[in-house]
Order: C-alpha cells, then structure tokens, then sequence
C-alpha cells in the first residue's frame, strides 16, 4: 500500500513537518481577530455561528463561566452570557491568564467550562480532566467543540499538511504522552475520537463526568470557512448557500459519520460525589 494510502485508509500516524504547512498564519491569533473584525467574511462567521451559537442553551447570566484556550476570542462574540476568556499568554480579549493544565489549582469552581479545539493539542488528556475535575461544581457542564478524524478529515490535514494524528496512544493512560508537552501548538488530531469514540472506557477512566450530549456535525462548511486561524483562499458564499451545504452535510453525516463528519460537538456533566 502506497505512504499516502496506508495512514489516509488506515489511520496509520501522519505527523506532517511544520515547513509542509500549505496554510498561512499559522498560530497568528491576533491577526485572526483582526481579520475576521474587519472583514466578517460570511462562510467563517457561519462556522463560527454553529461552533459557539449552541452553547447558549447552558450559558445564562450570573453564571461563573470560562473558556479555556480562547486562541482569537471568537466565543464573545456569539454567546451572549458573559464568559471569562483565558489563555496562557495575555491577550487585549482576554480577561484572565490560566493554564489549562493547572485550571484545578486556581481554588475556583466553575458552573461551565468551554473547550473548542484546544483538546487535541494536550499532553495529557487524563491529567486535564483530573484539573477539570476540581474545578467544575457538582452538575456544571464541559462544553466541548473538537475535531473528529474522519476519512474526510484525514485527507483534509494530508492535503494541507496543517496539524497530524496518531491513533498509537493510549489517552487513558496518565503517564502517556500525547503530544509534544513544549510546544503549544502540537496537535495530535486523534485525541478526541480516542476518548469519546468508546464511552464506556471514557466512562472507566474518567467517572468524574458523563457525557450529556454528543454530535458529530460539519463537512463541507469547514474547508468552505478558509479556516479558523490558519488561513487557505475559499469563496465566501451567500447564507442560502451556506444553509443548503450544511444540509448536505447533515444528510452525509447521518449516512456515513466516520467518512464525512469533520468535528464532534459534547456537554459533559460533572457528577455529584466523585
């Protein structure tokens, strides 16, 4: 089997060089905010829409809520609660410097927690989700917005050679490595669908939450939105449009999730008494 066949087919490791990179401004959050400020292109603002929209079914006011790893801030702007952006470095959006990874020693807890994207570049998912333990009330909610690897999502990242996955590691071992722990934007693909594909041994190895809620959604949206904060030329596209793939994409998605669906989206429920 050819070295394009065998990790697109198989799901063999495919960690791509960072000189392979075809997309621009990899990493460049700031620019990324800026750009999308000014120019609100239409097929970014839609993704955006549904990555952040949902959630304000379990962010209300008065609640103690958080993201972590707010990378461009892109959250503020479509739920309407407020939410404590953070991240590891201070940002002009940002209201508070966390490390995800140590979330559980600030000595607070939160009603919500949101996650998108930044799981898949952990060193340790076990260990996050320890932090997280402490950090969550008894019955507030993760609200996750992730990758998921699929056929389709597999040739995306061979073709442009953004970010890589290996399904050889094993999430639910604490001392395992799942990344490269000195660099941030190391980003191991396979990590969500690892965790969350078998919920039973999600559930063993993480007693402390259950999983609430769990979809698989957007294909062709995503290439189509020219990306989140790495950049590739796409043709905006009116919301008609935009409405219509999205339907394709749920039709596709019903049909053959491990071929087209490209993210995953969770609530996870802190238990009471773990």
């Amino acid at each position: 089997m050819s070295n394009f066949a065998r990790p697109m087919l198989l799901g063999g490791e495919f960690f791509p060089d960072h000189d392979a990179n075809k997309m621009a401004n990899e990493g460049d959050v700031v620019g990324a905010r800026q750009r999308f400020l000014a120019k609100r292109p239409n097929n970014l603002r839609y993704l955006l829409e549904k990555r952040f929209g949902w959630m304000n079914d379990y962010i209300k006011p008065g609640m103690n809520a958080i993201e972590l790893g707010s990378g461009a801030g892109f959250l503020g702007l479509f739920v309407e609660a407020p939410v404590a952006l953070s991240d590891v470095e201070p940002r002009p959006w940002t209201s508070r410097i966390v490390d995800a990874m140590a979330i559980g020693e600030l000595g607070e807890q939160f009603d919500v927690v949101v996650c998108s994207h930044m799981i898949h570049h952990l060193a340790s998912p076990m260990a996050f989700f320890d932090q997280l333990a402490k950090a969550v009330k008894p019955g507030g909610r993760v609200l996750i917005n992730e990758i998921h690897t699929s056929l389709s999502m597999r040739f995306l990242l061979w073709l442009m050679k953004h970010e890589g996955w290996s399904y050889d590691v094993d999430v639910f071992d604490p001392s395992a490595v799942a990344n490269d722990p000195r660099d941030p934007w190391s980003a191991n693909c396979a990590i969500p669908q690892l965790l969350w594909h078998d919920r039973k041994a999600f559930a063993a190895a993480v007693p402390q939450f259950v999983i609430e809620r769990y979809e698989l959604n957007e294909c062709l949206v995503f290439p189509l939105s020219g990306g989140v904060i790495a950049k590739t030329k796409t043709i905006n596209l009116p919301d008609p449009l935009l409405k219509a793939v999205d339907w394709v994409d749920s039709v596709l998605i019903k049909l053959a999730p491990e071929t087209f669906a490209m993210a995953s989206r969770l609530v996870l429920r802190r238990v009471e008494g773990q």
